[in-house]
């Protein structure tokens, strides 16, 4: 039998912090402030129990556990990191006339996120006298194009996942296949990634230079990565039963609304023990504040301030402001 179950193991706030140093004052701050504050809503001191407070949509106040001190096993501020997209780049192409070139992208976990999934979409070009290494790059751009213009969403030049470029001119262009972002629509509770994972190469008589660019970063504390922790976090606190009315699942309204948005986040660890038993009951506070610019950070670096007040100086590292 579980001793704890994620209900009660994690909790997670989504707002903006502010500087006020009671309860009081915070109920007179926006919707969706967050305030770090004594265990009875008083100002932190050192040593001292502590909940994070939230004025929730409808104007009320709520609250995490109360955290003990001595009881924090690890706290930790995670800047916002931005994601990368994968680029493969072919180059050093040689034209050989009558040859025909296949250009292959492997896309893995199509779907359903399996690696048995496996969706395999080509571009061919063959040479033809005349040409130079820009009128492949040229040709394999276009039956890309073509055969991803049949995917959903796509247009006869674009398309959701991939994008399609050539760099350098004559005989130094190069073909570069680069993934895409698919947050548009983003739903934490179907998808866990916005990125498809892929591989490129070509087949051709001369093989050419085949590279992957810029290697795919997720980021940190990205819009999408927040909206599904919010789902499964967020989702669990007091509403448990919210897909049992399938298909007609009452879902309730988002603090993060936007997949593109930006995000730095605290990370709380911390136990409960009971008074007379021996077992502790391992928790978490996941604290996220909307990333702006580095001058922005200091509305959560005032919550970092408050932490190492209570925890000791140094406990926590501030969020670079500059």
């Amino acid at each position: 039998m579980g001793l704890a179950g994620q209900n009660q193991v994690r909790h997670m706030y989504v707002g903006a912090p502010v500087d006020v140093a009671t309860v009081a004052l915070l109920k007179a701050e926006a919707v969706n402030s967050l305030q770090l504050l004594g265990a009875t809503g008083e100002a932190v001191a050192a040593g001292k129990a502590f909940k994070m407070y939230q004025k929730d949509a409808l104007g009320n106040i709520i609250s995490s556990d109360t955290i003990k001190p001595d009881n924090v096993t690890h706290v930790a501020s995670v800047a916002y990191q931005a994601a990368t997209d994968k680029a493969v780049t072919i180059s050093a192409l040689t034209v050989d006339v009558n040859s025909l070139y296949t250009v292959s992208i492997e896309i893995v976990g199509h779907g359903s996120l399996s690696p048995e999934d496996t969706y395999l979409k080509q571009a061919f070009y063959k040479a033809v006298a005349g040409d130079d290494q820009e009128a492949i790059v040229d040709g394999l751009i276009a039956s890309l194009n073509r055969n991803f213009s049949r995917e959903i969403g796509a247009t006869a030049t674009s398309n959701p996942a991939f994008a399609f470029s050539k760099t350098g001119t004559g005989a130094a262009a190069a073909l570069v296949v680069t993934g895409k972002a698919q947050s548009a629509g983003f739903d934490g509770n179907k998808k866990t990634r916005v990125y498809d994972a892929f591989e490129v190469d070509i087949k051709c008589e001369t093989y050419p230079t085949v590279a992957v660019t810029t290697p795919a970063f997720a980021g940190v504390g990205t819009g999408f990565q927040i909206v599904e922790m919010e789902y499964f976090l967020l989702g669990e606190r007091g509403d448990a039963y919210r897909t049992n009315g399938y298909p007609f699942n009452l879902v309730g309204p988002d603090l993060v609304s936007n997949a593109a948005g930006t995000y730095n986040i605290i990370e709380i660890v911390y136990f409960d023990e009971g008074r007379d038993e021996a077992k502790k009951s391992k928790k978490g506070l996941t604290i996220v504040a909307p990333f702006t610019n580095l001058a922005g950070n200091a509305a959560l670096n005032t919550v970092i301030a408050d932490l190492n007040t209570i925890l000791g100086a140094g406990s926590v590292d501030a969020l670079a402001e500059a």
